[in-house]
């Protein structure tokens, strides 16, 4: 008996890991559709973000990790001359709470599943060149 709630005990620790990796994966995703989208240029001012590997993608500049879960809290990267636009994979990072795009030159409108983000805490978009109807609240963006 103790040997099967062993083995049951290994399977449910790498079910875990599974899961876990899956998420940490979601995560640089979205960070790479973000990067490929926010660069209209061929300078890379994302330059460290081009390694990757299991969690790899705490160590890019701009981003913050929670210790617990080693999923994306934070996204930092104001004055970074990222002039393409705001990916709507942004929205898939479901840990963040922090966003700070502010003072680089994107454009085309604010994607509307920022309002998914339930546990955003701070957000600034400011000195951007979003779309008017987003600015004006015409737009599809939610509410954070």
């Amino acid at each position: 008996m103790p040997m099967r709630r062993l083995l049951m005990l290994l399977v449910v620790v790498s079910m875990s890991t599974l899961i876990l990796s899956a998420t940490e994966v979601d995560d640089q995703t979205a960070l790479l559709a973000f990067k490929a989208a926010a660069i209209s240029t061929n300078d890379d001012p994302l330059v460290s973000w081009n390694s990757t590997g299991a969690g790899v993608f705490c160590s890019w500049e701009g981003v913050t990790c929670g210790a617990r879960h080693r999923r994306v809290v934070a996204l930092r990267l104001p004055s970074h001359g990222l002039t393409g636009i705001l990916s709507p994979a942004i929205g898939n990072l479901s840990f963040l709470r922090t966003l700070d795009l502010s003072n680089n030159g994107f454009r085309g409108d604010i994607p509307g599943n920022l309002g998914r983000l339930r546990r955003l805490q701070y957000l600034d978009l400011s000195s951007n060149a979003f779309s008017e109807a987003n600015l004006l609240g015409k737009g599809s963006f939610g509410e954070v």
